[in-house]
């Protein structure tokens, strides 16, 4: 059981270290937090292996340092997530009030860590201090639900940004992160079942588990692609397209309405502009187009060319894209020159670049699936 733990927690230290060092020179910031993070997993882990160790008897105070660690988890993880999924975001000072609780309990622990008497619990009266060793135990498991609830919403609301983005969210919709999300979810789930419901059969499978959850976070962590590969001005532009609107104040005073980002007339003409860009040149044959590449190729800011979108063809970049890709599938699917291509060959003709997303929006834009297309033409 030691050496499991063991394994899963050098194995965690040494993926924060790869992570906090930059190692794969992707997504700087967010990959820092996740490596202070598991390097915060990983010290929790130590803190199993240590007792009856010679160096727990050298250090008795090292658990409590190392415990010290677990109320940063959760922060960490969330900033992460929040890193991964915004574009260009600095740090706010708002982030800090993440790891108040954290301070709290290192305040409290401080006198007993350093050998000064006992924890600051401890010293309360006999009611406060009941209430205070509630909070303590309480804290930290609602904190990993909360924040792992609070990642997970944050990593479906980038899913729908990206449509915004891209014809082709696979490469960054983070689908890896929620797949190290669920990995989460199972080290979360045994950890409380240690706790709480002390199934004989999980607390068997506990040591292993924790080991494999450790290579199942490093398999989906190292393959990570850069999320925004794009120039500063451009992230930032997407960062402000993305940002949500305040809500505003009431105003007793009549004041004028919010002007528009482009006028009707320009809408109408940018409309045209695009339609005749996508029919004579085809750009959305390229399977890595993107918004920020067609803007430039317009002669539009993306944020423009965003607000074209949606306010003239009532459609986001990732529909607007598709439904061209989808009309030229349809005429390569009927033509007598192309029949000799597979769908997936199809597919990749008309701009796709995976057969998931070709699939599933054909689909939605026809009504049938490429094959069911397929044979309505060949019979008919």
């Amino acid at each position: 059981m030691s050496l499991l733990y063991s394994l899963a927690c050098g194995g965690l230290l040494l993926l924060a270290f790869l992570l906090n060092t930059n190692a794969l020179r992707v997504n700087r910031l967010a990959n820092r937090w996740l490596g202070i993070f598991l390097g915060c997993v990983g010290c929790v882990l130590l803190g199993r292996v240590l007792p009856g160790t010679p160096v727990a008897a050298q250090y008795p105070s090292l658990p409590g340092w190392l415990e010290l660690t677990r109320l940063a988890m959760g922060p960490a993880f969330y900033l992460s997530v929040v890193q991964f999924t915004a574009p260009s975001r600095p740090w706010q000072w708002r982030d800090t009030l993440h790891f108040l609780p954290w301070l709290l309990f290192l305040l409290v622990m401080l006198p007993s860590l350093l050998g000064w008497g006992p924890a600051g619990v401890a010293r309360l009266p006999s009611g406060t201090a009941a209430v205070g060793r509630v909070l303590v135990f309480a804290t930290p498991k609602v904190q990993a639900i909360g924040y792992w609830l609070a990642a997970y919403l944050a990593l479906r609301q980038h899913q729908r940004h990206v449509l915004q983005l891209t014809a082709q969210p696979e490469p960054i919709d983070l689908q890896w992160l929620k797949q190290v999300l669920w990995g989460l979810a199972l080290l979360v789930g045994l950890w409380l079942n240690e706790l709480f419901f002390h199934l004989g059969w999980v607390l068997a499978l506990t040591p292993a588990g924790y080991l494999g959850a450790v290579f199942y976070l490093a398999y989906y962590a190292l393959r990570q692609p850069e999320v925004f590969a794009f120039p500063a001005p451009v992230r930032a532009e997407i960062q402000e397209l993305w940002q949500p609107e305040s809500p505003a104040l009431p105003d007793p005073a009549p004041s004028s309405p919010k002007q528009a980002r482009l006028s009707p007339s320009q809408v109408a003409y940018w409309q045209q502009r695009l339609n005749q860009l996508l029919e004579t040149e085809k750009v959305y044959l390229e399977a890595d187009l993107s918004l920020p590449a067609l803007a430039q190729r317009a002669g539009l800011s993306t944020h423009e060319l965003s607000y074209v979108l949606n306010e003239g063809f009532g459609v986001n970049f990732f529909q607007f894209i598709n439904a061209y890709r989808v009309a030229e599938a349809q005429r390569l699917l009927a033509s007598a020159q192309h029949q000799h291509l597979s769908l997936v060959g199809i597919a990749f003709e008309a701009g796709f670049s995976s057969k998931t997303t070709f699939n599933t929006t054909f689909k939605k834009v026809t009504g049938l699936t490429p094959s069911q297309f397929l044979q309505q033409v060949r019979a008919g």
